[in-house]
């Protein structure tokens, strides 16, 4: 039961923090490891893996292809319903429309073992949610991915009955860990930026010790910047200068707020913060930002490079800057002093 238990605690996870993909996919595996469990006394063993092999593989695929929605949504009531379905024929289908199922399920007219076809299958909606994890970078789509693999395995014939519970037992801890590192990344992480937040900030300065030096950065103009080219540009903008500020070695990055960030300079990097600031100011102000803009006159589309720049404030702990609220506030004046000096520069307290 140890593999029913584990997967009934991811499905409520993904529950609790909404992941309706994830919450369909454990729906699914636990009724899986439940009819495994020959839980019901009137299932026969034998029924319990048939039923895995023919109708898993299928509703998984379908629950993996389906975009994120609403829990509710038409298209996962109809995953849902399949799988409720799946379960009556499970329990309650007389032998002789089982038997005709068991031959046409999952893929009858290939003459194969169904327990190979089941894993292939398995393996193909994994698959699907590798391919999503690329393109998403989120850590829930590749442990996904990693759940189905395991079950897949578990559902070749020449894996033992023991080793299927661990592998399903397996499959959803794998579950378990991506929910917790989506709801990390939910509490702690921009979801634009893909920076730590300003919670994550507190959290560090509440912490640290020692000497440190703290830069708030802006992006210059950048209301206008939007008013002009979009939200959607500016939030291209916003990325280019995140990916710009994760890249600095041993400084660490934070989104604090709409088109602000803040640099956190620890001990081995405070010397250096000054030099850093100013590195990275004039890197921001050479780059350019490629975006496509349409002529409805010419009916044509042109390519356009947009400049960016940026103003920073720099405040660095010693006799008079000591707690980190007040180094907060230090960088934040001196970053006002940069902007009201003319922008496009860095300004030290």
């Amino acid at each position: 039961m140890s593999a029913v238990l584990i997967n009934a605690a991811a499905l409520l996870l993904a529950l609790g923090f909404r992941r309706n993909r994830a919450v369909v996919l454990l729906a699914i595996l636990t009724a899986g490891a439940l009819a495994l469990s020959n839980a019901w006394s009137a299932l026969p063993i034998a029924r319990g893996l048939d039923a895995i092999r023919m109708f898993t593989p299928w509703l998984l695929l379908i629950a993996v292809a389906l975009p994120e929605r609403r829990l509710l949504a038409r298209r996962n009531l109809m995953v849902l319903g399949g799988l409720l379905l799946a379960s009556w024929l499970t329990l309650a289908a007389p032998a002789h429309v089982w038997s005709g199922l068991r031959d046409a399920l999952p893929l009858g007219l290939i003459a194969q073992e169904p327990g190979k076809l089941a894993a292939i299958l398995v393996l193909l909606a994994a698959l699907v949610c590798f391919l999503r994890g690329i393109s998403s970078r989120l850590m829930l789509d590749w442990m996904l991915g990693v759940a189905l693999v395991l079950t897949s395995i578990a559902l070749l014939p020449a894996v033992p009955s023991t080793a299927k519970h661990t592998l399903l037992a397996l499959a959803g801890a794998s579950a378990v860990i991506g929910i917790l590192h989506a709801s990390y990344r939910m509490a702690f992480v921009d979801g634009l930026a893909g920076l730590p937040n300003r919670r994550s900030l507190d959290e560090a300065l509440a912490r640290i010790s020692g000497d440190f030096a703290l830069a708030m950065v802006d992006i210059d103009h950048f209301k206008q910047f939007n008013d002009k080219y979009g939200h959607a540009i500016g939030d291209r903008a916003l990325r280019a200068v995140a990916a710009r500020l994760r890249n600095l070695r041993g400084v660490r990055a934070f989104r604090y707020g709409g088109e602000e960030f803040c640099l956190l300079f620890g001990a081995g990097q405070k010397r250096n913060a000054r030099e850093i600031c100013e590195n990275l100011r004039t890197e921001i102000a050479d780059m350019r930002l490629p975006i496509r803009s349409r002529n409805s006159k010419q009916n044509s589309t042109t390519r356009t490079l947009i400049k960016l720049t940026i103003s920073i404030g720099l405040a660095e702990r010693g006799a008079r800057l000591r707690s980190p609220p007040d180094m907060l506030i230090a960088a934040d004046k001196a970053l006002y002093k940069a902007k009201a000096a003319g922008r496009n520069r860095v300004v030290i307290l």
